[in-house]
């Protein structure tokens, strides 16, 4: 309702003639030439190319008793580019009361005259610079309201007119109240509220961030906090938020703790939404048919924070029946343990919930199709929105159950919701009291309704917080005290009779979003499969799982949250996971003996060895390759593969085509090639060569040796001359 503004501006300028007087004006009604002329004149846009906005909120939700002023607050916002010049502000009123939801909602969007406006107050309004916002207190006396002739509870509009130079700049319309006293038929109120983070694509919650959201006024504390004496308003909890917390262990923040201990305290029904709060609805609508679920948390745990177990928040187990035979009270032997027993999954999620088997999709993104699928996974009731039901073809307001079939359904009414949110998240009195002047409206509309019984509805918040610690618990504690409202549990609006004639309206979620969710879990299977390279492929697995449910939170749906970018940083990441072992490419590779080695790098960029298998495989002939290597190459890290090839006789270029698998067969990274000469001949070529020559020298040596026989016999022998005796020489004599 704030920022509804230029609507009826035809009612407006015949309202600013009338209200040039005081508090306590007599009441006066607008002519039909009035009305024409104002209609006519005056575009209802026109406040928006001013840039003026007005928003009017009668106070205490709407709430007016006898004997009681009329206070009401005016807020005026000048968005444009000039200053606003003073004038006059008018509060109107039609005594006219209104009988029906669809006449509410009539007087709230109206865009023309109402002939039976009657001005209760007219207010002088100071200049109003570019860019800034003023209030200003509105106050009518008892006596000036003039509804004391209506003895029982009912619903008016009122409005205000903002007019300067002349003209109109800005109008607003909203409603009240009259309650004085008497009986007043309640209607039967369930709320849910989701208590969730901030979208996060993380999977699980950071220390540092539990530490801020628990904390005094943390959002986390905010939403419990605002529960304290609300027993009847039921709980969906993320069970992501469990987890973060139990995976720390004793390092887990003090703050965290003890919000988890008061959670545990409530008295309220508290059922488990999907891990991290994940569409249910976009999942089945991409084609998935098994929910998707954590499957395992064993990669965040470290074993030094785990020496004493924590049990806090698990559900104990089921009690054996008593058999009668006599107890064992011996003290029993301790199980030995190598270290600190680490929490399983089941432990981790572990909650005493009061309620299960309840899915609960964003508004308004629910096909009929989708509930058998639920209910296959165990979730036999989806909260819905009426506007993804047919409950707008009814004249009266239907009980929250509905039955789809052989599946059932309770249904949040959507414009008491809408408020409701509107007046949890209110950053202001104004804005609170004007979103609880239309809760209270449309409530007390609904238990004046044809039909003797007393509706059942129920009211949802949304995936966001209280602005403050103070507007949750004040917006319940308000209608605890309305005498139309009835305060009851989710578990007996389930159990109401379904209203005949309610059926579910597909309203299936955008084509862009599924396709994406698409793209989200296909990229999710190819991590699984390449996983398989790892010693514990959950290492991998496990933290993926988690990231792609958190991915898929319902906040995401939320426009202010950039979905895509965070989805388009997750396709980007596993691209990089599924390259980050690869083949480096070789320079080209001259093979010139039947046998040789050739060596190939692997490079790995995960931070954890991996066990592959490289394939080669040859253009042609020339080459022979025996099976596949097996390679273990270390976290961050090159390692070298050795392919034994054979190269058959011949010259020739081959192509050696590489790739890896892991031990499982699954295709690792991107093919590569390497270019290899085999020159396999030369070595049998030369061995030739060097036998010619070895024969040819031996040959050479054979022959030599005969020609020179042969000459020795062929020449007569000689015969021995003696030679003479030497004897001592003679002294010459002298």
């Amino acid at each position: 309702m704030i920022g509804r503004f230029a609507r009826g501006l035809a009612l407006a300028l015949g309202i600013s003639s009338l209200a040039a007087g005081s508090l306590g004006v007599a009441p006066a009604s607008l002519s039909a030439a009035h009305a024409s002329a104002a209609h006519s004149a005056t575009a209802p846009h026109a406040a928006v190319e001013t840039g003026v906005t007005l928003s009017i909120a009668v106070d205490d939700g709407g709430r007016l008793t006898t004997q009681q002023p009329l206070m009401a607050t005016a807020t005026i916002t000048n968005g444009g580019s000039v200053a606003l010049a003073a004038g006059t502000l008018s509060l109107w009123i039609d005594d006219t009361r209104i009988s029906t939801r669809t006449d509410l909602d009539s007087w709230l969007t109206a865009k023309d005259a109402d002939a039976g406006a009657r001005v209760l107050s007219s207010t002088h309004t100071e200049r109003l610079e570019p860019g800034t916002t003023a209030t200003v207190q509105i106050s009518v006396p008892a006596a000036s309201v003039g509804l004391v002739k209506n003895q029982t509870t009912a619903v008016f509009g009122v409005g205000a007119t903002l007019s300067s130079g002349g003209s109109t700049q800005a109008m607003d319309r909203g409603s009240l109240v009259w309650s004085p006293g008497g009986a007043n038929k309640a209607t039967n109120l369930a709320i849910a509220v989701p208590i969730t983070t901030p979208a996060t694509a993380t999977g699980l919650i950071s220390s540092d961030d539990l530490a801020s959201y628990t904390a005094p006024n943390g959002l986390l504390s905010r939403q419990l906090d605002g529960l304290i004496g609300h027993p009847n308003v039921a709980i969906g909890l993320d069970p992501m938020i469990l987890a973060s917390i139990r995976v720390l262990g004793s390092s887990a923040p003090a703050s965290a703790i003890a919000w988890r201990q008061q959670l545990l305290g409530v008295p309220n029904d508290i059922f488990p939404l999907r891990y991290g709060d994940a569409d249910a609805a976009g999942e089945v609508q991409s084609g998935i048919t098994k929910l998707l679920a954590p499957t395992t948390l064993n990669w965040a745990l470290d074993a030094a924070n785990f020496t004493t177990p924590d049990t806090v928040g698990e559900t104990p187990p089921a009690t054996p029946p008593s058999t009668g035979a006599p107890t064992d009270t011996s003290t029993p032997t301790p199980t030995s343990t190598s270290g600190p027993q680490l929490p399983t999954l089941e432990k981790l999620l572990s909650w005493p919930y009061t309620m299960s088997g309840i899915v609960w999709p964003a508004d308004n993104t629910v096909r009929a199709a989708d509930l058998p699928v639920f209910a296959a996974n165990g979730l036999t009731t989806t909260i819905l929105s009426s506007a993804n039901t047919s409950t707008g073809d009814v004249s009266t307001t239907p009980n929250a159950a509905l039955k789809a079939g052989a599946n059932s359904a309770v249904v949040a009414d959507a414009t008491i919701s809408a408020a409701l949110r509107q007046a949890v998240t209110s950053s202001s009195d104004a804005a609170w009291n004007q979103a609880m002047a239309e809760v209270n409206s449309q409530l007390v509309l609904i238990g004046q309704e044809n039909g003797p019984d007393t509706r059942t509805i129920l009211a949802t918040l949304d995936r966001g917080w209280p602005s403050d610690a103070v507007t949750l618990p004040r917006t319940l504690s308000a209608l605890d005290s309305a005498p139309w409202v009835a305060s009851v549990t989710l578990p007996q609006a389930i159990a109401a009779t379904p209203t005949p004639g309610i059926s579910i309206k597909n309203s299936p979620e955008p084509a862009a979003r599924v396709a994406t969710i698409t793209k989200l879990t296909d990229a999710e299977k190819k991590i699984s499969a390449f996983s398989t390279i790892l010693d514990d492929p959950s290492t991998l697995t496990g933290p993926t799982r988690v990231q792609l449910l958190s991915l898929l939170s319902v906040s995401w749906q939320n426009s202010k949250n950039d979905w895509a970018a965070a989805t388009g940083a997750s396709l980007k990441t596993t691209t990089t996971t599924l390259q980050s072992v690869k083949i480096i490419p070789g320079s080209p590779v001259n093979v010139a003996s039947t046998e040789a080695p050739l060596p190939i790098t692997i490079e790995n960029s995960l931070k954890q060895r991996v066990n592959i298998l490289l394939w080669a495989s040859p253009s042609n002939g020339r080459l022979e390759i025996d099976g596949s290597t097996k390679k273990t190459v270390q976290a961050d890290s090159r390692g070298t593969l050795i392919v034994p090839v054979k190269a058959t006789l011949g010259n020739g270029k081959v192509k050696l085509s590489l790739s890896l698998t892991s031990p499982t067969g699954v295709s690792i990274g991107s093919p590569a090639v390497l270019p290899v000469e085999v020159h396999a001949d030369w070595e049998g070529l030369g061995a030739l060569v060097v036998a010619i020559l070895l024969i040819l020298l031996f040959g050479f040596g054979v022959v030599r040796n005969i020609l020179r026989r042969r000459r020795e016999r062929d020449d007569p022998p000689v015969a021995s001359v003696p030679e003479p005796a030497e004897g001592p020489e003679e002294e010459p004599r002298g």
